[in-house]
C-alpha cells in the first residue's frame, strides 16, 4: 500500500503571519502597489560567513521610499535609504537559522514588511572534526575500474591548494540506499521492464546491505523502509504502477531526509524519464542538499537525451555534484545493464580522508579536485567540493524504522 508523505508548512512563518496585525483601511488604500520582498536569502536557504541581504521595493513612485530597515533576529542591522536596498552581514560559522526582515517606509506613513526565514543545516560530509571524507572510482577509457591505486597515486586539491590524504582504502563498509522510482503517467507501458531490472539490482546488493524503496508521481510514497530483506524491496518494487504527475524534487528531498542521521557509505539511485511537474521543493534545494550531504547519487534518465535540456541537465548535474554517475539509456530494455554498472561501482569505490590546510572555517564553498596524474587516462570521480564549516562529531545515528517522512518548506535535509 502506497503510504504519502505529507508536506508540512513552516511553523514559524505561520506564527509571524498570524501575529500580523489587519491593516486599517485607509492604509490599505496607501499600500496598494507598494510591496517588499527579500531577494536574497530566500526563505529555506542557508547563510554562512559575511553574505549580502537584498531586498525589492515595489512602488509607482520610488521616491516615495523613506527607508528600509534590515534586521536579523530582531535585532536592527541596517538602514538603507536608497536603492538598491541590500547590506552585508556576517551570519557566522555556526550552522543556525536566522529571521530575517525587510522594511520599507512610505513617505505617507505606511510600512510594508517582508520575512525570511534561513535554515539551519547539519553537514554530514565529515566523520571527524575538520576531516573531509571522499568516496571515489578510477575508471580506464574501457570502463574498467582501476582497483590496484594506492595512497601515492591520488593527488588532492583543495581551492588549487595540495592536500596530505589521511585515511586511503578500498571501500567494503556496507551500502545503506535509498531506490527512488518514477511511477509517472508517462512510464506507462514501461513499468514492467522497470520492475524485472531494479530487482535484479536488489539481487546484487551485499548481505549487509540495506535499501528502501520510494515511489513517485504527483506524490511520494515510501513503499518499504530500510530493510537487508530483498524479498521485500522487490514485493515494494513490483507494486509500483504508472499514474499521475512527477514529484521528482520532493522524492529526492525525502531521501535526503530518510538518509541524513545515518553513517557510513549512503548512496541514492534514482529513475526518472522526465522533468518535475509537482513538486513543492525546488531543484535549487535538492542541489544545494546533495552539496551538504555524503550521499552519492546515480541517475537514470531512461529515454531523456540532450535535447531535453533541462531534464538532461539537472539528472546529469545532480550525480555530478556528488562524485555518482548519470546514465541516459533510451530503452526500458537497457535499465538491467545500468543498475548492473551502478552495482559494480559501488564494489569498487576508494575511501579517501584529508584535513584542509586552509583552516579558515568560514562556511565559503571550497572546490575539490582529485586526480592520479600518473595515470591520466583515468576517469576520477568524487564529490565536487564541501562547505568549511567547524563542527562537532555527530552522533552515529540509525536507520528510521518509521512510515512517515516529512518535509515542508523551511525543513531541509539537514533539519531546522
Amino acid at each position: 500500500m502506497r503510504l504519502p508523505i505529507r508536506v508540512l508548512a513552516s511553523g514559524s512563518l505561520l506564527v509571524l503571519l498570524l501575529a500580523a496585525p489587519a491593516p486599517h483601511a485607509q492604509e490599505v488604500s496607501k499600500r496598494k502597489g507598494f510591496e517588499i520582498i527579500i531577494t536574497s536569502p530566500q526563505t529555506g536557504e542557508f547563510r554562512f560567513g559575511r553574505s549580502e541581504i537584498a531586498a525589492q521595493v515595489k512602488i509607482d513612485d520610488p521616491s516615495l521610499v523613506e527607508k528600509v530597515e534590515f534586521t536579523v533576529d530582531d535585532k536592527l542591522v541596517f538602514i538603507d535609504k536608497e536603492p538598491p536596498y541590500s547590506c552585508v552581514y556576517d551570519f557566522g560559522a555556526a550552522p543556525r537559522s536566522f529571521i530575517i526582515k525587510a522594511k520599507a517606509y512610505h513617505r505617507q506613513g505606511v510600512t510594508v514588511t517582508a520575512v525570511s526565514i534561513t535554515r539551519r543545516v547539519i553537514l554530514n560530509y565529515q566523520v571527524q572534526v575538520d576531516r573531509v571524507v571522499l568516496n571515489a572510482t578510477a575508471q580506464d577509457p574501457d570502463h574498467r575500474f582501476a582497483l590496484d591505486l594506492t595512497k601515492e597515486d591520488f593527488q588532492i586539491q583543495d581551492e588549487g591548494t595540495p592536500q596530505q590524504i589521511i585515511d586511503f582504502y578500498l571501500e567494503e563498509r556496507p551500502v545503506v540506499l535509498c531506490l527512488l522510482l518514477d511511477s509517472s503517467g508517462s512510464m506507462q507501458g514501461r513499468m514492467e521492464k522497470v520492475h524485472l531490472a531494479a530487482d535484479k539490482f536488489v539481487d546484487a546488493l551485499g548481505a549487509e546491505d540495506q535499501a528502501l524503496v520510494i515511489d513517485f508521481d504527483e506524490k511520494v510514497f515510501l513503499l518499504q523502509d530500510f530493510t537487508r530483506d530483498a524479498k521485500l524491496l522487490k514485493e515494494a518494487i513490483d507494486s509500483t504502477y504508472s499514474e499521475g504527475g512527477t514529484a521528482l524534487y520532493d522524492a529526492l528531498h525525502a531521501a535526503f531526509r530518510k538518509l541524513r542521521n545515518i553513517p557510513g557509505r549512503k548512496a541514492i539511485v534514482l529513475l526518472s524519464d522526465g522533468e518535475d511537474t509537482n513538486s513543492k521543493f525546488s531543484y535549487a534545494r535538492v542541489l544545494e542538499a546533495a552539496k551538504t550531504s555524503e550521499v552519492i547519487i546515480f541517475s537514470i534518465g531512461l529515454g531523456v537525451s540532450i535535447l531535453d535540456g533541462a531534464s538532461h541537465s539537472i539528472l546529469k548535474e545532480l550525480a555530478a555534484e556528488t562524485g555518482g554517475r548519470s546514465f541516459f539509456p533510451g530503452r526500458a530494455e537497457e535499465l538491467e545493464g545500468v543498475y548492473q554498472r551502478i552495482a559494480e561501482e559501488l564494489r569498487s569505490q576508494y575511501y579517501i580522508t584529508y584535513s584542509p590546510t586552509n583552516e579558515s572555517w568560514d562556511g565559503k564553498w571550497r572546490k575539490i579536485r582529485l586526480t592520479v596524474p600518473q595515470r591520466k587516462e583515468l576517469e576520477v570521480r568524487t564529490r565536487r567540493g564541501y562547505y568549511a564549516v567547524r563542527r562537532p562529531l555527530q552522533g552515529e545515528g540509525k536507520p528510521g524504522a518509521g512510515k512517515e517522512m516529512s518535509g515542508g518548506p523551511g525543513q531541509g535535509p539537514g533539519g531546522l
